[in-house]
């Protein structure tokens, strides 16, 4: 018991050191430089597949477009829009190519993304009774908020966009809004 009370003190004293005189700090903010222009880097994917006796070979590629207008976000942040391109060949000839910028989307988008957004992603998605699907998406830059679309390609090279609706199942289904070929 001697040694109890002057061992419970010393380990009193020590818990209190470690945090007498601490203060929290936040981390320090680091500065946003709201004249550079951040942009994606350029991007190139080539893949294929086989599409019932038909070998599809698809490539899409991304690159930041010095002549589509910047993006300043909310917070004055300066970002260059995307331009991405698909090409498909089918049995080795050219079935559709085509770029595509946010603008394509505009009547698809509400003001703020017209404003705010930038063409963020196209990707393959599957193929289904002779088309192929791609998913696209245009969003905020450096954020999860996104309007996706479907881009599909018909066997004949022409192509739709509709709005992807497949997480608001209770809405009807999309009509599309641009046709043509592809070629």
């Amino acid at each position: 018991m001697r040694h109890t009370i002057p061992f419970a003190i010393m380990l009193l004293l020590m818990a209190s050191c470690g945090t007498k005189d601490k203060e929290t700090q936040a981390p320090p903010q680091q500065e946003q430089n709201t004249e550079e222009v951040r942009s994606l880097t350029n991007y190139n994917y080539t893949d294929s597949l086989m599409q019932g006796s038909h070998k599809v070979v698809y490539t899409i590629t991304r690159q930041p477009d010095d002549d589509l207008p910047i993006v300043v976000d909310e917070d004055g942040l300066k970002y260059k829009d995307n331009r991405y391109t698909l090409v498909v060949l089918k049995d080795g000839k050219t079935l559709f190519n085509k770029s595509f910028t946010k603008a394509d989307f505009k009547a698809m988008l509400d003001k703020d993304f017209q404003k705010y957004a930038i063409m963020d992603g196209l990707r393959f998605d599957r193929a289904e009774d002779g088309k192929l699907l791609f998913n696209t998406s245009v969003s905020y830059p450096e954020s999860d908020m996104s309007a996706p679309f479907i881009l599909t390609i018909g066997p004949d090279g022409s192509h739709s966009i509709v709005p992807d609706t497949s997480i608001d199942e209770d809405l009807p289904a999309p009509t599309p809004v641009e046709e043509g070929s592809g070629v």
